[in-house]
C-alpha cells in the first residue's frame, strides 16, 4: 500500500510540472507524412504505434525536456492513461499506456529517430527541435 502511494505522489507531481506549463502537445490526426510537414522548427513528434492505436501528437520543445516530459504532455493531450515508475535509482519502467499493458514478452520499446533507446533512460533523455519519438509495444 505504502509503495503504491508513492507512485501516485510521483505521478501527480510529474502532471503538476507538465500543467505548469513547460509545454503543450497538441493531438494531430491523419498521416504521419503529412504531420510531420507541418512541423515547426522547434517542435518535435511524438508517435503512439501499437497493433490496435496509433496516435500522433506534435509539441514545442523547450528547456531540458525529456522523452518521459513528452510522453506526459502527449497522454495530457490525447486523455489517454499512463502508469509508470521512477525508482529511486531515478531509472523508468513504464507499465501501461491507454489500456495496453506491458507484460511477459512485450514491453514499451521507445525510439529517437529511429534509434532504440532504452527506457529506464526516458526521464534523462532530452528532446531536440525536430526529433521524432516513436513507441511501440514489442
Amino acid at each position: 500500500m505504502h509503495t503504491h502511494h508513492n507512485k501516485i505522489v510521483a505521478q501527480i507531481i510529474f502532471v503538476i510540472v507538465i500543467v505548469s506549463g513547460i509545454f503543450i502537445f497538441d493531438r494531430f490526426y491523419g498521416t504521419e507524412s503529412s504531420v510531420l510537414k507541418d512541423v515547426s522548427k522547434n517542435e518535435a513528434t511524438l508517435f503512439i504505434d501499437f497493433d490496435n492505436m496509433q496516435r500522433i501528437f506534435k509539441g514545442e520543445v523547450s528547456g531540458e525536456m525529456t522523452v518521459l516530459d513528452a510522453l506526459n504532455a502527449s497522454v495530457i493531450a490525447g486523455k489517454m492513461k499512463l502508469y509508470y515508475v521512477v525508482d529511486g535509482n531515478n531509472n523508468t519502467t513504464v507499465t501501461e499506456i491507454n489500456d495496453h499493458v506491458a507484460e511477459e514478452g512485450r514491453e514499451f520499446r521507445f525510439y529517437i529517430n529511429n534509434k532504440i533507446i532504452n527506457t529506464k533512460d526516458l526521464n534523462k533523455t532530452s528532446v531536440s527541435p525536430g526529433d521524432e519519438i516513436t513507441i511501440r509495444l514489442e
